[in-house]
């Protein structure tokens, strides 16, 4: 399900650009710690930042060029409208504004999980399954993958990953309900990258890659 924390949604490119205010930073970070769909929605305004900073700067056409284009305005006529009509349109507009706004939701919502999800895959920093969570978030790690059994009813996939030098150090890695990966074979080796955090809640308290963003295998 979307996030509708639009008052989040709103500060996250000031977030992203450092001029979010203190406790406005607060807010979003303690957000972002238990909304994934945030999480994921940070990364596609931080890799497209980086693709718009990316582009050539483009030279605006002189001001006196674009108003040599501008047809010149002809006087209208006055005239009065009944304020019944006024009050019908009035209400006429709002109504096609919420009717719109409701539609645009529902194709975002319909559509959001089988979008490919767009991303640098060199901009994730490789690190092992025990530095997980210890600094950038964004991280490509490997191992050894094994099966979780239980009833999650988060809507994703779950599965562990370990290091193959030590069995004890595990990941849980969890694929978003509607995502097109599908969950690796236990026992295969695979590489994954994906949003990293730490699950407090007394079930779990474990280091999660949450949501996984791309998968390969190793061997």
């Amino acid at each position: 399900m979307d996030c509708l924390r639009i008052d989040v949604h709103r500060r996250l490119p000031q977030y992203l650009d450092a001029a979010a205010p203190p406790r406005s930073v607060e807010r979003i970070e303690r957000h972002l710690l238990d909304c994934s769909g945030c999480r994921a929605r940070l990364v596609r305004l931080r890799e497209a930042k980086r693709l718009l900073g990316a582009l050539p700067a483009a030279d605006a056409p002189p001001f006196d060029r674009i108003m040599a284009r501008t047809p010149a305005r002809h006087p209208r006529r006055a005239w009065i409208v009944p304020p019944v009509l006024r009050h019908f349109a009035a209400d006429a507009l709002v109504a096609s504004a919420l009717f719109a706004a409701f539609t645009l939701l529902y194709t975002h919502s319909a559509s959001a999980r089988n979008r490919p999800f767009p991303f640098d895959a060199a901009s994730f920093r490789p690190v092992s399954v025990e530095e997980v969570g210890t600094a950038d978030p964004h991280v490509v790690v490997s191992g050894i993958v094994s099966e979780m059994r239980g009833d999650f009813r988060e809507g994703s996939h779950r599965f562990r990953l370990s290091d193959p030098r030590d069995p004890g150090a595990f990941v849980v890695c969890e694929i978003l309900d509607g995502d097109p990966l599908s969950p690796p074979r236990p026992g295969s080796q695979v590489r994954v990258w994906g949003v990293s955090r730490y699950d407090s809640s007394p079930s779990h308290r474990w280091f999660e890659i949450h949501p996984v963003l791309k998968m390969e295998a190793v061997r």
